[in-house]
């Protein structure tokens, strides 16, 4: 039997609760899918810069453009629904080379937040060793009254392929003649 004044609670329920079980699975995706943006992205990265260390030969006869190289691999590595979550406008990618591993310890040491401003960082890949592939972008959630957008900072550390004989470090190290 119902009561006269239990009419309609069930509406007053659903009217209060749903906005908030809506938000909540929104929620879920929106971190589901940012979850997902920097995986690809560190995949991406990863194997870009896999691919683009190996590039030249021991020699150095060949120049080759790293940066565009670098570009050309993330836009193969990106997976199919990267461009979907992440503006390919907003995404810069920087190499910045190091003659040597006492080189970059002094830019670790000198306080400097990015490789930009390390004064032993080179922009010519020409008789460097050590190189830091970085990767930024602009997250852009999907709703926005959740997240605000985000700048995210990848960096990769790596020994040139074509330089590692000169990457020495200990006794022992390098390449025999």
């Amino acid at each position: 039997m119902m009561r006269k004044h239990q009419k309609g609670s069930l509406t007053v329920e659903v009217a209060i609760g749903l906005p908030i079980l809506m938000m909540a699975i929104f929620t879920w995706i929106e971190l589901c899918v940012f979850t997902y943006s920097l995986t690809v992205t560190d995949h991406a990265l990863t194997t870009g810069v896999m691919r683009v260390k190996k590039l030249g030969d021991a020699s150095n006869s060949k120049t080759i453009d790293y940066d565009r190289m670098l570009q050309e691999q993330l836009k193969r590595s990106g997976g199919a629904l990267w461009n979907n979550v992440v503006k390919p406008e907003s995404i810069t990618a920087k190499i910045r080379y190091f003659r040597n591993y006492d080189d970059l310890l002094n830019c670790s040491y000198s306080g400097s937040e990015n490789v930009e401003e390390c004064p032993t960082a080179e922009e010519q890949p020409k008789n460097m060793a050590i190189a830091v592939y970085e990767l930024r972008y602009e997250y852009q959630p999907m709703f926005n009254y959740l997240l605000p957008k985000m700048q995210i900072r990848r960096e990769v550390l790596s020994v040139q392929e074509y330089e590692r004989c000169t990457f020495k470090v200990g006794q022992g190290a390098g390449c025999a003649s």
